[in-house]
């Protein structure tokens, strides 16, 4: 009878990573994200930052960038800007801007995703920056800049 585990070759242990937050933001439980912070202001329209791991045999960071332009869709004035390429810490990340209008309030989410080679998987690492409302313009700068922060680890390793 077969049996499934994790660490394994199908369910490598996960990458380290690292994002340095400036004051005002804080560190939070992160759900099903490996990671997530916000801004201490809180409420529904502050600035928030996940981390996820989507482990793959097949998928490409194009394949999740593509699945992650379609959040968009359905929205008011849904718009995903074209990908764009950015080195950080010796590695290429693909950007996405994704937009749209709820409630009234302008809404931008701001992805980069690599690939780390696992063995017999690719683990793609997604980063994803959630900005709203009428702060939104100096939030986004807030975000980008901690993006800019990622440190990466394939190896892993404790905190």
């Amino acid at each position: 009878m077969p049996t499934v585990g994790h660490p394994s070759a199908l369910s490598p242990a996960l990458p380290r990573i690292e994002l340095t937050l400036p004051d005002g933001w804080v560190a939070e439980p992160g759900g099903d994200a490996l990671l997530r912070a916000v801004h201490g202001r809180g409420g529904d329209l502050a600035p928030e930052l996940t981390a996820y791991v989507h482990t793959t045999r097949g998928a490409s960071t194009d394949d999740l960038v593509d699945d992650l332009a379609s959040q968009a869709d359905g929205h008011e004035e849904g718009e995903a800007e074209e990908t764009f390429t950015v080195e950080i810490g010796e590695r290429d990340w693909t950007g996405l801007n994704v937009s749209w209008i709820e409630d009234g309030e302008p809404v931008y989410l701001v992805h980069l995703v690599t690939a780390v080679p696992a063995g017999d998987v690719t683990q793609l690492v997604r980063l994803t920056g959630r900005i709203a409302g009428p702060d939104s313009e100096q939030d986004y700068e807030d975000v980008q800049s901690i993006l800019e922060t990622v440190q990466l680890d394939p190896m892993g390793g404790g905190a």
